[in-house]
């Protein structure tokens, strides 16, 4: 039987708001409440309940709300919803209403693409992927040698020192970081349906892997990344098998 909750929404400038939901309601009801009292564009802020990320389509009961939700604002960047083309074969990126893209391998020349999404990074954001189909090996990171790491494939990738991935656990390790591989106690990574968070900040050289709006890993203190540089960070894709 659904009933009514107050769920407590706290800003990074201090202001608290309070609103009365359907505990039927979804998270995105709650961000298009929030849109309208505090005039935000609903596409420039997320909300979190400790430390997992809010997925919209989540029901207000299904929702931990002792602590109330965080609203954290962002600039949507809709350059981090784009896969780029570059020069690979064997992928395809399709066009999924103006606001991102999908990208789907196509062939088995080559054996796995390294496909880079076509911001730059040189601020903290994050991407999140939702994973339809993964037959084999699928990857998530970030690295600051973009041109050098598209140009692996297949398990030139295991050998790569300058990227810090997180992976499905087949002949990838769970977590490649800088070259160290780590696949930690019960955890086997993602599979389908999951949704993958990547979150960059470049200035604390800090990355963190989110699966289903839960932390999975993070890469501090042990592996941070290289100090901030000419070069601008970069978050990609690794895709193979496309039977």
């Amino acid at each position: 039987m659904a009933g009514s909750v107050i769920v407590t929404v706290q800003g990074l400038d201090g202001n608290r708001l309070e609103l009365e939901m359907q505990t039927s309601e979804s998270v995105e009801n709650l961000r298009e409440r929030i849109s309208e009292e505090w005039a935000l564009d609903s596409d420039g802020f997320r909300l979190f309940a400790g430390t997992s990320l809010l997925n919209d389509t989540t029901e207000i009961n299904e929702v931990a709300l002792s602590d109330g939700v965080q609203l954290v604002k962002f600039d949507p960047l809709p350059n981090l919803g784009l896969f780029e083309q570059s020069n690979h074969h064997g992928i395809e990126v399709r066009g999924l209403g103006g606001k991102c893209t999908s990208l789907v391998k196509t062939s088995g020349s080559p054996d796995s693409n390294n496909v880079f999404v076509r911001h730059a990074i040189r601020e903290p954001c994050f991407v999140e992927f939702q994973v339809v189909r993964s037959r084999d090996e699928m990857s998530f990171g970030v690295t600051y040698e973009a041109e050098q790491v598209e140009r692996v494939s297949g398990f030139g990738n295991l050998h790569l020192t300058n990227t810090w991935t997180y992976s499905k656990r087949k002949s990838m390790p769970v977590l490649l970081f800088a070259g160290k591989r780590v696949n930690p106690a019960g955890e086997f990574g993602f599979v389908e349906d999951d949704r993958v968070a990547v979150y960059a900040d470049p200035q604390e050289q800090l990355v963190k892997f989110y699966k289903n709006g839960k932390l999975a890993a993070s890469n501090l203190p042990g592996s941070p990344l290289p100090a901030e540089n000419d070069r601008p960070l970069r978050i990609y894709a690794m895709v193979d098998e496309w039977h």
